[in-house]
């Protein structure tokens, strides 16, 4: 797959939209107690020896609900005033923000019921489930998902939880920033899973204020790219729903995302189905990791060259451990180790 282009100059960043450092900085105090500093660690040299720089995982799938989104659903729960957390909340996903709602929701003693797809994975709903929320299963897909749990909001009077949008919630998921600054001040460049731009936006706001030589490159599937076909139109548009091994990252996005992407993402890169399975299982004979599609597209996308020159050291987030144990038994017998050809250097 050819390598998309550097994107236009970057607007201003609307403060309606994406969280100031100060915000984020008050979401890590407020997160730090029940969500751990994810580690970062050196990734295979045969990766690092690819790509031509030094390579680094930061491990979000290492949180307590196995994702980054766990941060931007405990900020968004915990800022809510005491009589909406009583009433409780709703949301819709494809299954780890719903895991971070429930991790969330059972911390602060706030009901929470998750309206997720019928494909997302079985691990996924079993989790919710056993973190106490009420699951929902019912919708066609993630898009459905989402009508389904904004009615189910506005009929009871409750706070919808987005999935990726939000002050509070981009501000949680900006704490990832704030500690790779810390882990890795030399970090020349971050490769980002990117589906509605949550984890984008948050990140990428304190970057682009702390560190603007920061490259930010988002990461995601040819069959979840909502964010990467918008950004080359220059506005929204809509993806048709395929199945995907990177369902975390499924769905449309809407303007406030578009503009998440025009400010915070220097590049996109887009990895097939292919690429992504045979990724997830070198990551698994590799290094030992269950890591999921969503997870595993940013490592993807190194590791098959769709991230030209990227400045190093280039970190990776690896965030999603739940990936049904049948379908990584699967993908690690059908990808034999096997040599892959040398990447081009630009």
């Amino acid at each position: 797959m050819s390598r998309p282009a550097d994107l236009p100059a970057h607007p201003a960043p609307d403060p309606a939209i994406l969280p100031s450092v100060e915000a984020v900085r008050a979401a890590a105090e407020r997160v730090a107690p029940h969500v751990p500093r994810s580690g970062l660690v050196e990734a295979p040299a045969e990766l690092s020896e690819r790509v031509g720089v030094p390579v680094w995982f930061k491990m979000e799938l290492e949180n307590p609900t196995g994702s980054f989104k766990v941060r931007g659903a405990f900020n968004a729960l915990a800022t809510l005033p005491p009589e909406e957390q009583a009433r409780g909340v709703v949301c819709s996903s494809a299954g780890n923000h719903g895991l971070g709602v429930a991790y969330a929701a059972r911390a602060l003693g706030i009901p929470a019921t998750v309206y997720v797809p019928v494909t997302a994975p079985d691990v996924k709903k079993a989790g919710i489930r056993a973190l106490g929320a009420t699951v929902n299963d019912e919708a066609a897909d993630y898009d459905v998902a989402m009508v389904v749990a904004k009615a189910h909001a506005a009929r009871e009077g409750i706070r919808f939880i987005n999935p990726c949008l939000g002050l509070p919630l981009l501000a949680g998921q900006g704490t990832v920033a704030l500690e790779l600054l810390a882990q890795l001040p030399s970090m020349g460049s971050v490769v980002i899973c990117t589906g509605g731009g949550g984890l984008l936006g948050g990140m990428g706001a304190v970057l682009r204020a702390l560190a603007p030589a920061v490259r930010i490159i988002g990461a995601q599937s040819v069959e979840t790219a909502a964010m990467t076909k918008s950004l080359a139109a220059g506005r929204v548009v809509e993806v048709p729903v395929t199945p995907t091994l990177a369902d975390g990252l499924s769905g449309q996005i809407d303007d406030d995302a578009l503009h998440i992407g025009q400010v915070c993402a220097d590049r996109m890169a887009l990895v097939t189905e292919e690429q992504l399975g045979e990724t997830i299982a070198w990551l698994h004979r590799a290094t030992g990791l269950v890591v999921e599609g969503a997870g595993a597209v940013t490592v993807a996308a190194l590791r098959h060259g769709l991230v030209a020159a990227p400045p190093g050291p280039v970190v990776a987030l690896v965030s999603g451990r739940n990936i049904d144990p049948a379908r990584l038994e699967t993908l690690v017998a059908r990808f034999a180790p096997a040599g892959l050809p040398p990447i081009g250097r630009e």
